[in-house]
């Protein structure tokens, strides 16, 4: 199993993901100076249910009109789009293209290769992540 992957099964929390990639992912060039649609980008998992646009608006703690002018820039660029949520059509959702995936691998392994986690074995981010899960439970 590859670091990269080691990083994905570890940062499966919306808490995870944001630690992770805190410094890391302002490395990412793809979307110039747009950090939000990288922060769309990472939450956004292929095989996850989809998540709702008010759910990314409250995991970026940004306005639902916020994501929906994001969402609109990702589908211009054929990295997501938007859809009923199979479970309750009224509920909008973001789902990836198979471009979006393919752009947020890349986002990943960038973050991966500039990241102080990165340096860690698998087994070592699944304690850090046990660690940090508790503090937050704590917190």
């Amino acid at each position: 199993m590859s670091t990269t992957t080691g990083l994905r099964v570890v940062t499966n929390s919306p808490s995870g993901q944001l630690f992770a990639a805190a410094g890391a992912v302002s490395n990412f060039s793809l979307f110039g100076k747009w950090r939000d649609g990288r922060a769309v980008l990472w939450l956004l998992q292929p095989n996850a249910d989809p998540l709702p646009l008010r759910k990314i608006a409250g995991l970026l703690h940004c306005d639902p009109s916020n994501v929906t002018l994001l969402s609109t820039k990702l589908e211009r660029q054929g990295l997501a789009e938007r859809r009923p949520h199979p479970r309750d059509g009224r509920v909008r959702t973001l789902v990836l293209t198979e471009a979006g995936e393919e752009v947020r691998e890349r986002l990943l392994n960038t973050v991966m290769r500039h990241s102080p986690l990165g340096g860690l074995t698998i087994e070592e981010q699944r304690q850090l992540h046990a660690l940090l899960a508790k503090a937050i439970d704590n917190g």
